[in-house]
């Protein structure tokens, strides 16, 4: 019989039941701040350790009822090249939003919430949907393996890695909402050594977001390191995106970062052959793992060596970062190549988060995306 685990809420998830889910009021200069240091308080709370069993499943763990919620954050995290995913969210009433394993895709698209594949560790947001979903009334929850390189569920693992879940009550989602933002600039972007592209990028960016009700603010700027010609990854096997990132400083765990420079090449392990992209976030939503943070191209995957950096105008970058933190905070395509749409109401195939983003004609984010984006635990309150 399968073993459950109770998730120990201790006495400081109550005190962040009763406060907002972040800190005091940003300054109001949207375009510029002082880095956040790495030696802030962490809102996330261990609140358990299981581990996966012989069929690939984890045990049950339990959580309590807490006090009202706009949703529930859950931070997964377990060995490096362990891939898994939430295979079960259930409610204390009952209801469930995931039942099940899904196989060989990178979310369960019958599901009534969209959870990714993680690698090695993942962020999740469960938010509370009236008389739908409720995780302030308790929750049952299983994460289960799947293979890295076909996405397959993993139902007889050789090993039986441990996994630990923080968690981070978001209490009222913040409206409006600060976004702080890290660029990582490789040599090989157009935006090296160039303030003024920097800046018109991020103005850019704010008109973008300014619907979702998010305002993005650059916390610092770096070169780093140029990186290779082709950055050849896929959703199982970040390991290259994150040896972009491997010898940045530490950063607040709320800050995101956006990395600019060589070319971007999806490398799917079964289907290939390999397919550039013109931007890249390793899981949905981000927040944890080897490879947390937002991956922009600097050259022409078609030109390698023949070319300088990729000249995109302001505008049309801008437009791909708005769709990629997106992604980030929360958000799947509207509508996917084969047709398929997101569980909203208000979006439609011109909407920003079209798989293909350069053929959007919209430019923001409805009502309904702007909710999801900003129960995110990266953001501020403004």
């Amino acid at each position: 019989m399968r073993g459950s685990t109770t998730l120990a809420w201790i006495a400081a998830a109550g005190l962040l039941a009763g406060c907002d889910p972040a800190d005091e009021a940003s300054p109001d200069d949207a375009t510029s701040g002082e880095a956040s240091t790495d030696d802030e308080t962490s809102a996330w709370i261990e609140v358990a350790a299981a581990r996966f069993e012989e069929d690939g499943e984890s045990e049950t763990l339990t959580l309590p009822p807490l006090g009202s919620v706009d949703a529930l954050a859950l931070r997964a995290t377990t060995d490096p090249g362990v891939c898994f995913q939430l295979s079960s969210a259930v409610d204390g009433e009952g209801r469930a939003v995931i039942l099940g394993r899904s196989a060989g895709v990178l979310y369960c698209r019958a599901c009534a919430l969209r959870t990714s594949i993680a690698a090695a560790a993942g962020v999740l947001v469960l938010p509370r949907e009236a008389g739908q979903f409720e995780p302030e009334t308790g929750l049952s929850l299983r994460f289960a393996r799947v293979a890295c390189d076909t996405l397959t569920p993993l139902k007889a693992p050789e090993d039986r890695p441990s996994l630990r879940i923080d968690a981070q009550p978001i209490v009222r989602a913040p409206a409006p909402a600060t976004l702080d933002l890290r660029f990582l600039i490789a040599g090989s972007s157009i935006l090296a050594s160039d303030d003024a592209r920097q800046q018109a990028l991020l103005d850019a960016l704010t008109d973008e977001l300014a619907s979702a009700g998010v305002v993005p603010r650059l916390v610092d700027a770096r070169a780093i390191d140029d990186l290779p010609d082709a950055i050849r990854f896929h959703n199982g096997d970040p390991g290259a995106l994150a040896a972009a990132i491997a010898a940045a400083p530490a950063k607040d765990e709320r800050t995101v970062d956006v990395v600019f420079g060589g070319c971007l090449l999806y490398d799917d392990p079964i289907f290939g052959p390999p397919s550039p992209v013109n931007g890249f976030t390793p899981r949905i939503p981000g927040g944890a793992g080897p490879a947390d943070g937002v991956y922009m191209p600097g050259v022409d995957c078609f030109a390698v060596g023949d070319a300088g950096p990729l000249d995109l105008p302001v505008g049309a970058q801008a437009h791909v970062l708005a769709h990629e933190l997106g992604h980030y905070l929360g958000l799947y395509h509207a509508v996917e190549e084969d047709g398929t749409t997101d569980r909203l109401d208000d979006t439609g195939p011109d909407n920003i988060m079209h798989f293909n983003p350069q053929r959007a004609a919209s430019v923001g984010f409805s009502p309904a995306q702007g909710e999801v984006m900003r129960t995110h635990p990266a953001l501020r309150p403004r």
